[in-house]
């Protein structure tokens, strides 16, 4: 997958810019507040419909402005021109110069792997940052994911407003929860082949970056014990047990929306053992380990966008990632 073209009109600081890349490896060199970073979130939209800094659309459109156009034009066996305008009232997608409706038809047809130092962060954040991480790279490569997900949170939301009855249906409080279950056991089983997928390779990138034979490990916390095989029975049984909790707090407790992801370091939670250093070495092979991810599942190579990477690595290490990039 090749970037071609990029074109902003008031994005950012940005009023119009036009960019056009060559095959294989982009540098990018400016001073600081120039809008390097700006130019690789506006590509980051582009393959997930969201900013990796704001929640908010809006702060993306460039200030006295009432709108945003961010254009692509990207090879991936053949040419295509992708889009997006964001507006006040929200955000329109274009595949070819037509829109399109759903946004699930347009997540992943770019797929880029971005790493920004803030990203050393993700082992102190709250487990919701790491799920929504994981979430994220899956459904840009599985659609019927992005699905599950959705159906599993319009549920989740009915299951809390059913809760706070004075009286509850039971009849309609299981048959939520049955179509919950139905949704949760794929996510899970894809959760579980994501981290599979990421540990197959994990351990052979911080090798090449640091040189240690460490044993580095994402561990995926899940809301049942994912060894076992019947999660049918196991997801009823949890929300059996957590009824009178539910009752109580209002609130659904348990279930994939609760899920997490344990990085370690020879068995040692990443946060207690692994030193500054260690830690950036093993979101970048993270990262690294994404893009096997990608190519197993989709046949294809995806973008790696690197944000100020190298001002964060000594010089051995900035040495070994631009020989893995180069491999």
């Amino acid at each position: 997958m090749i970037i071609k073209e990029l074109k902003l009109r008031n994005f950012r600081n940005f009023k119009n810019c036009h960019i056009s890349f060559i095959p294989n490896i982009n540098i990018i060199i400016g001073l600081n507040g120039q809008g390097k970073t700006n130019l690789l979130e506006s590509l980051v939209f582009l393959s997930t419909t969201k900013s990796h800094r704001v929640n908010e659309d809006q702060k993306m459109i460039r200030i006295n402005t009432e709108f945003s156009n961010i254009d692509c034009l990207y090879n991936d066996g053949i040419d295509y021109k992708i889009g997006a305008v964001i507006h006040q009232k929200g955000k329109s997608l274009l595949i070819n110069k037509q829109y399109i409706s759903k946004s699930s038809e347009f997540i992943g047809l770019l797929n880029v792997i971005l790493f920004s130092p803030s990203d050393i962060n993700i082992f102190n954040d709250s487990p919701r940052v790491r799920r929504k991480l994981m979430d994220l790279e899956i459904t840009k490569v599985n659609k019927k994911y992005v699905n599950c997900l959705n159906n599993y949170q319009k549920l989740l939301k009915e299951r809390n407003i059913t809760l706070k009855n004075e009286k509850i249906d039971s009849i309609y409080l299981n048959t939520l929860e049955d179509q919950m279950i139905d949704n949760q056991k794929y996510i899970i089983e894809e959760r579980i082949k994501f981290i599979e997928n990421i540990n197959e390779n994990i351990n052979k990138y911080f090798k090449k970056f640091n040189g240690e034979d460490l044993n580095i490990k994402i561990e995926y916390l899940s809301c049942v014990d994912c060894k076992e095989n019947n999660l049918d029975e196991l997801l009823k049984d949890m929300y059996i047990s957590n009824f009178e909790r539910d009752r109580y707090t209002q609130l659904t407790n348990s279930g994939i929306h609760r899920d997490d992801l344990l990085f370690k370091i020879n068995n040692q939670n990443v946060n207690d053992y692994a030193s500054q250093g260690q830690r950036r070495v093993v979101i970048m092979s993270f990262k690294l380990s994404l893009i096997e991810y990608i190519k197993k599942v989709t046949k294809k190579i995806p973008v790696l966008l690197l944000d100020d990477v190298l001002s964060e690595l000594d010089i051995k290490r900035q040495t070994n990632l631009l020989n893995c990039i180069e491999d």
